[in-house]
């Protein structure tokens, strides 16, 4: 694997050769550089981008330093496979017991929100599914079926609206046009911030040894 040198961190890189414009980069939650271009030689394209691809790996370091179990945006610290929430207590060490908990705690917290949403934007949703996805946090489906990542638990309560929001704003307008975003903010004037958020979010969570078990295993 081809490895660059940026500002004296080295940096190793994959490439993926396609038939594409323009080059393309990615920064994995993991901290992995993907490239997507027409040609192999793209290490003046990345030292161009190098703030960027920097910035986004500090970011991850420091996603990678945070202790405890992310809950409803707060980190609860862990003893004996134990996190006490509360007067709750969660076993990390069951995983499928653990999901199926997470999984009915997050449709107890968002189907009010989703009832609430569509009854202000005059749509009804046709099912709504909790999955572990890898690469978004929702989804809705051209049939009306609304899709929710089960790691949304791990976000700050005002996140998880925004999310609910998102999705059931889809209902009305299918696509990311002017006019969704003014659905939004109708009830998310701030939605930007809320997105830049998620970013975050996602890399905490996919830096979190308990949750990239639970979310990478089977489904």
């Amino acid at each position: 694997m081809p490895e660059i040198d940026l500002r004296g961190k080295k940096i190793k890189y994959d490439v993926n050769v396609r038939k594409v414009r323009y080059v393309r980069i990615y920064v994995s939650p993991e901290g992995m550089l993907y490239v997507v271009s027409p040609t192999r030689r793209v290490e003046r394209f990345l030292k161009e981008k190098e703030d960027w691809i920097l910035s986004k790996l500090e970011r991850i370091e420091e996603a990678k330093k945070i202790q405890g179990f992310p809950y409803l945006g707060k980190f609860y610290p862990s003893k004996d496979g134990k996190v006490f929430i509360g007067n709750r207590v969660l076993d990390l060490s069951d995983k499928r017991k653990l999901e199926g908990t997470l999984k009915d705690e997050l449709r107890a917290l968002i189907m009010p929100l989703i009832e609430e949403r569509a009854i202000s934007l005059g749509v009804e949703p046709r099912k709504v599914f909790i999955r572990k996805q890898k690469t978004r946090w929702g989804s809705c489906s051209p049939k009306g079926n609304l899709s929710f990542n089960l790691a949304m638990l791990t976000l700050p309560p005002e996140l998880i609206d925004y999310l609910v929001t998102h999705e059931v704003a889809h209902l009305v307008e299918m696509n990311h046009s002017k006019r969704f975003w003014r659905v939004i903010e109708q009830f998310h004037p701030d939605w930007r911030r809320k997105r830049k958020e998620l970013k975050d979010w996602w890399i905490i969570v996919h830096n979190n040894p308990v949750w990239r078990e639970i979310l990478e295993g089977e489904k």
